[in-house]
């Protein structure tokens, strides 16, 4: 029967492109890791990899690599769990938001948390909306607040709606337009693509879409772009608040261009109370300020 030790050499393999690479990073001999994957292999009835190299995968390899990760991940939260558990008595909570929500809500609610005297050690990953998705899908954090496209084993509960802004330098020509900027505008202007275009299916925009010169998925990457002067892009309008030195955020004429957030976790799951104290607390901190932010709920 397999066991997770054998599927963290699996991965290992995988991730390195090589026996010798994977036996060096878990410090196993070769050969051990060459009879974990002859076992694997016999137990599964399958072959992992083509050739003996064990530098591709084949296809039923990738689904297990796959599997063995969303294991792994498992494994190692509900363990980091247990320890901070043993430590302070209360556990930890792993959670995945957009960077704007790290830029505006999660210092207050973090402060919230710790003065209601919960000890739960609260993880924070800064991630886009596709990998926050796939962590909730996965079961790797507890919830995560992000754009969302229904999925059926995910609950979503709705945060707030915000409209979208066409970033672009402070000298850029656009800034002198009068009033919200039309796709139309930007037909011969380099673009520069991140997971928000996704959401948006205007055929004018899609137009300019399929002709970026880039595709960006690090806000700090695509605002360090545009400063630069290569190309603009489109990103909701709470991106503002962190600090734009040298960049405009510029409204646009199109009523689809906004985002829908929402706070995400697995429906089939039930949340620990301090994760569910937490996303509670994040809901009424967003509910509150969202008039300040320009926000609607």
């Amino acid at each position: 029967m397999t066991n997770l030790a054998q599927f963290r050499v699996l991965v290992a393999v995988a991730e390195t492109g090589g026996i010798r690479a994977a036996a060096d990073r878990i410090h196993r001999t070769p050969s051990a890791v060459s009879m974990t994957l002859k076992q694997l292999e016999d137990e599964f009835g399958g072959a992992l990899f083509e050739g003996e190299r064990k530098t591709r995968l084949t296809r039923f390899g990738e689904f297990v690599v796959d599997h063995a990760r969303d294991l792994l991940e498992h494994s190692d939260r509900v363990s980091r769990s247990i320890n901070s558990f043993m430590h302070n008595g209360a556990g930890s909570i792993e959670i995945a938001v957009l960077p704007s929500i790290t830029l505006t809500f999660l210092p207050n609610a973090l402060r919230t948390f710790r003065g209601d005297r919960n000890a739960a050690v609260v993880r924070v990953r800064d991630l886009d909306s596709h990998a926050i998705i796939e962590a909730v899908s996965r079961e790797v954090i507890d919830w995560g607040i992000a754009s969302y496209h229904r999925l059926p084993d995910i609950d979503a509960q709705p945060l707030f709606s915000e409209p979208l802004s066409l970033v672009v330098r402070t000298d850029d020509p656009l800034c002198e337009m009068n009033g919200p900027i039309p796709w139309e505008a930007l037909r011969d202007r380099p673009f520069i693509g991140n997971g928000i275009c996704d959401g948006i299916d205007t055929p004018a925009f899609l137009a300019i879409s399929e002709r970026q010169i880039m595709h960006a998925r690090s806000t700090l990457s695509l605002l360090s772009i545009v400063r630069e002067g290569i190309g603009i892009t489109v990103l909701p309008s709470l991106t503002r608040i962190g600090g734009v030195d040298g960049l405009r955020f510029l409204p646009i004429d199109d009523p689809n261009a906004r985002r829908n957030v929402s706070l995400l976790s697995r429906a089939d799951r039930n949340m620990s109370p301090a994760a569910r104290r937490f996303a509670t607390i994040m809901q009424e901190l967003i509910a509150v300020h969202a008039c300040e932010y320009g926000l609607d709920i």
